[in-house]
This record gives C-alpha cells, structure tokens and sequence, in this order.
C-alpha cells in the first residue's frame, strides 16, 4: 500500500505536466542570468502602441516572449562585443516561426517590434536582411 501511494504521489507531482514538446506561454517570463542582482529587464512590449522595444545597453542573458495575435514574439540576448549586442528574434505566428541571430551597435536608441493590427509581427527598427537565419520550422510539428 506504501508503494503505490509513493507511486502515486510521485506521478501527480511530477507526471501531470506538460511534456517537452507542448509549446508553453512565457508571456511574462523574464531569464536574467547576467547578474544575480539584475532587475531591469532589456525587452519590453508596449500594448497600447504595439511595439516590442530591446533597449541594447542593458547587457545580457535575457529572454522573453509575449503572446500577439495567433503567434509571439520572442527576443533573447547573447552577448555583447566590440560595443555590439547580438541577440536572437523569433517571429512565430500560428505555430510558423523563424529565428533570427542579430547583432547590431550598442546605442540610447532601442531596436523595435512594431505589431501589426492583425497581431503579426510587423515591421522592426533593425534591417532583418542583415540578420542569419539560425531554425525555422512548426511548433505543431516537432
């Protein structure tokens, strides 16, 4: 009777989530591994005026998706060298997605997501031609 409530017990807490391949909703997550005792965070989404912004003075590790439309947009910081910030961008909508690497100069002006009316990721502050294409794929099949 001992094992099976164990078993039981171990099942509910550890069995009951979502598996490795279900894509998760981290609108509000924030990864900061930077500094322990780094609180600003480097990417923001302005609802109201629909425009993800990444001010690029703020160093890295940070990562965060918010939720537009039938997709999200995702912006994670690597590394910055020789006063220029790479980071990945990851447009995905309906499942569809494409990550960019990017690496762009250091400045007091923020790089810009503009949000499309139908919830699409739209037009960015940063020329997109110049960035490499790292995956693409299907969130529905992998």
């Amino acid at each position: 009777m001992f094992r099976t409530t164990l078993l039981l017990s171990l099942v509910f807490a550890y069995g009951c989530g979502q598996s490795a391949s279900t894509p998760t909703d981290v609108s509000s997550t924030i990864i900061a591994d930077a500094e322990p005792s780094q609180s600003v965070s480097a990417i923001n989404f302005d609802e109201a005026g629909g425009v993800v912004s990444l001010d690029t003075r703020i160093p890295p590790r940070q990562r965060q998706s918010f939720g537009i439309g039938q997709g999200s947009v995702t912006l994670e910081t690597i590394e910055v060298k020789d006063s220029h910030l790479t980071f990945l961008y990851t447009p995905e909508i309906e499942g569809g997605y494409t990550t960019y690497e990017c690496t762009v100069p250091v400045s007091a002006s923020p790089i810009t997501i503009k949000v499309n009316r139908d919830g699409t990721p739209g037009a960015t502050s940063f020329d997109l031609t110049e960035c490499r294409v790292v995956k693409s794929g299907n969130l529905h099949w992998e």
